[in-house]
Formats: structure tokens, C-alpha cells, sequence
């Protein structure tokens, strides 16, 4: 099975739709931040590229792009919003509880913790592996 892997401009895009959504302007500060975060997470000798499979990434490579902090507004989201997409292309998505009291969804909190440094990296990715699902388009 080939892996869809995402690549900058795409990252981009997301940043821009997700910034649109809030009517925020999309501003980019640093293009080498998503491509080393695109590396770092995707580096083919490393765990979890190596054995991990493909909701271990989505992870990794949120965490990454989260904290390389390449746009103005919108990283987490951005992070997010790519992890998915990652996993949706690739036969995955997620399934969590949407909101909690605070009207959090998980993802949202479990996403902030990690880039507030209460989780690790580790721990985000095996969130991301505990709740994958096998993914179904809406046209099914």
C-alpha cells in the first residue's frame, strides 16, 4: 500500500481555509517550518514511519506542525485539520467524543496539551492511534 503523504503547498492550503473560516488572514512566516515538520514526521527510518502505520503519523505529523508554529494564526487548527485529511486519504479517520463541558471536542484539548507541552509527542500519537477509524466518505 502506497502512502498519500501531504506536502507543503497543501499545508498551506488548509492554513488558508482554516483562516477563512474564523476571517483571519492567512499569513505564512516561515515555509522551511512546515517542510521540516513534513520531514520530521514523515523521515522513512524513524518511528512511527517505520512500523507505525498510518494513525501514528497523522499524529506525528500533527505534533510537528503544531509546534513549528510556521503561520500567524491558525497552527493547531491547521495541524489538526492536515492530520485528518492525512488519515482520510489514506483509509482512516477519527472518532472521539465532539464536545465535553467546557464544549471542547477531545481532539481539540488532547491537540492543545500537546502543544502546550502537557502531553508528549508520544502520547499524541497513541491518541491518535486509540481512536482511528476505518474512514467512510459521504458519498457511502
Amino acid at each position: 500500500m502506497k502512502i498519500l503523504i501531504p506536502h507543503g503547498q497543501q499545508i498551506i492550503e488548509v492554513n488558508r481555509h482554516v483562516c477563512a473560516e474564523n476571517k483571519q488572514r492567512s499569513q505564512l512566516l516561515d515555509q522551511g517550518k512546515i517542510e521540516s515538520a513534513l520531514n520530521t514526521a514523515f523521515y522513512p527510518g524513524s518511528w512511527p514511519f517505520l512500523n507505525g502505520g498510518i494513525a501514528r503519523l497523522a499524529g506525528a505529523l500533527c505534533f510537528y506542525l503544531t509546534k513549528a508554529h510556521a503561520f500567524m494564526d491558525g497552527n493547531k487548527r491547521t495541524a489538526t485539520l492536515s492530520a485528518i485529511l492525512f488519515m482520510n486519504s489514506n483509509g482512516l479517520d477519527l472518532l472521539y467524543p465532539e464536545n465535553d463541558e467546557d464544549s471542547f471536542s477531545e481532539l481539540a484539548d488532547v491537540v492543545n496539551k500537546a502543544t502546550a507541552s502537557e502531553i508528549s509527542k508520544d502520547e499524541l500519537i497513541e491518541w491518535f492511534e486509540r481512536h482511528k477509524v476505518p474512514f467512510q466518505s459521504s458519498d457511502e
